[in-house]
């Protein structure tokens, strides 16, 4: 059975995700990470899904973890506390895992807060698309633990180590003109126009060749980590896979056609 605080959509394509708490600011309790990385897994093989939305409902995108299950740990000792913690992020953390790993590409809509876990996943995403009243915060600092969910991982790799340090030790709230600079996000949009733009985006990417757009994903992901040779290598082996696809005969035909 569905979990009504985090509601699925699959039509067209698009595989819709929404954070479904707007009385807690579509904070997520445990499980819900794991929940949604379960979504992502499923999806993972199924050539007829070709990208993920991934938002939440009302005025706010994710203020990351609940903290009011944070405060039940506090009566447990050390030991157990720290356990607790261990065998809760091992089970979220699959959620970024498979963010990165499935060929889909995943967008975020973001309109209002992306705090903690939140924006960890607009860093994680492939594209981020946010209202002009978006905010944004690494709050974990500021109840004393280290950002978590790849967060540090994902900004550095987004934004650079110092832009990277400067949001995870303060954290700052700052807004989506600043996302867009330090390059954390894609696109500010107008709040009235967030739904209908992503649609846009989300109708497009889904009608891109989904062979060369997943191993296209891949090669970026893993470009910041890996030494030329072996990606040059790889790339070979992705364009004869690319080629042998009905996609590239099918539009190079299409291209053909229009030229005449």
């Amino acid at each position: 059975m569905s979990d009504p605080e985090l509601s699925t959509d699959i039509a067209d394509g698009i595989a819709r995700f929404t954070i479904n708490r707007p009385h807690a600011m579509n904070a997520m309790k445990n499980g819900m990470w794991e929940e949604l990385g379960d979504h992502l897994r499923r999806i993972e093989g199924d050539p007829s899904i070709r990208v993920v939305l991934i938002t939440g409902a009302g005025d706010n995108f994710c203020a990351g973890g609940d903290v009011k299950e944070f405060s039940t740990t506090l009566g447990m000792d050390d030991v157990e506390r720290a356990n607790h913690w261990k065998t809760s992020g091992d089970k979220g953390n699959q959620l970024f895992a498979l963010i990165e790993r499935i060929p889909q590409p995943v967008v975020v809509r973001v309109r209002g807060m992306a705090a903690g876990g939140g924006l960890a996943m607009v860093a994680a995403a492939d594209l981020a698309i946010v209202s002009e009243k978006s905010r944004f915060l690494a709050a974990q600092i500021r109840v004393g633990v280290i950002p978590d969910s790849a967060l540090s991982y994902n900004l550095v790799r987004n934004i650079g180590p110092k832009r990277a340090k400067q949001i995870a030790y303060l954290g700052d709230i700052f807004g989506p003109e600043e996302a867009l600079d330090f390059g954390l996000v894609n696109w500010v949009v107008p709040d009235d126009e967030l739904d209908a733009r992503t649609d846009a985006l989300l109708e497009r990417i889904a009608k891109l060749p989904q062979e060369a757009l997943g191993r296209t994903k891949r090669a970026m992901n893993l470009a910041h980590r890996i030494s030329i040779t072996d990606h040059l290598a790889q790339e070979t082996l992705d364009i004869g896979a690319v080629v042998a696809h009905p996609d590239y005969a099918a539009r190079v035909t299409a291209f053909m056609d229009r030229q005449r």
